[in-house]
């Protein structure tokens, strides 16, 4: 009796920037130390997603997005540029699903205010323009629409209640995935049934935070 094959497994790479509250402003919080996570995460392919390149790639962004409230509420971040709480992402990716086994990279930059009119909004295309001038990938730009009672909940608070109370409470790691963060046992166990999927998909977490 032959075995089912496993299905295969996608190699998804994410490294997430931002900052200390506590960090210079300036070029010093740039370079090999910057603060970021690198994270790996090895999902299998679900047999309903189409075996080609556009199929796979199509599920792959699909799944990092839902990976995100993993990925923002992983760390009391701060703005990449300056020392205002991260509130906003900027996410650039690129994929060669065409390989065996297929493999995406995801950048995502955490900063105060993604607008072109803010100087954080203009140092984040800076960042953008020069990585799409290395890596070919289709352009992405930060925005420049108006707000109209937007709210966005910032990175450092829990991520279930996102409350801005939970902020400079003591928060915890779940024990599994050793990523996202809580600010109690009640959250944890509410988000529960939508992390457990997420959970198991991580790999590795790489934490640079000198």
């Amino acid at each position: 009796m032959t075995s089912k094959p496993q299905a295969p497994r996608l190699d998804l790479l994410v490294i997430l920037y931002g900052s200390s509250g506590t960090d210079p402003v300036g070029n010093s919080r740039f370079g090999a130390d910057q603060r970021r996570v690198e994270l790996k995460f090895n999902p299998r392919i679900p047999a309903e997603v189409p075996r080609d390149p556009v199929g796979i790639d199509t599920w792959a962004r699909n799944t990092l997005a839902g990976l995100f409230p993993e990925l923002k509420h992983s760390q009391k971040w701060h703005c990449e540029f300056c020392n205002k709480l991260a509130r906003e992402s900027q996410v650039c990716t690129a994929s060669w699903t065409h390989l065996s086994p297929p493999r995406v990279v995801s950048y995502i930059h955490l900063v105060c205010d993604t607008r072109l009119n803010t100087p954080c909004g203009r140092q984040l295309k800076e960042v953008l323009d020069e990585m799409n001038s290395i890596t070919g990938m289709p352009p992405a730009t930060a925005s420049n629409s108006p707000r109209v009672q937007a709210y966005f909940p910032a990175a450092a608070s829990c991520a279930c209640c996102e409350s801005e109370e939970s902020i400079d409470g003591p928060m915890s790691r779940c024990s599994k995935c050793k990523l996202i963060r809580y600010c109690g046992t009640k959250c944890q166990e509410e988000d529960w049934e939508r992390h457990k999927k997420y959970c198991k998909m991580v790999k590795e977490v790489t934490w640079t935070w000198p």
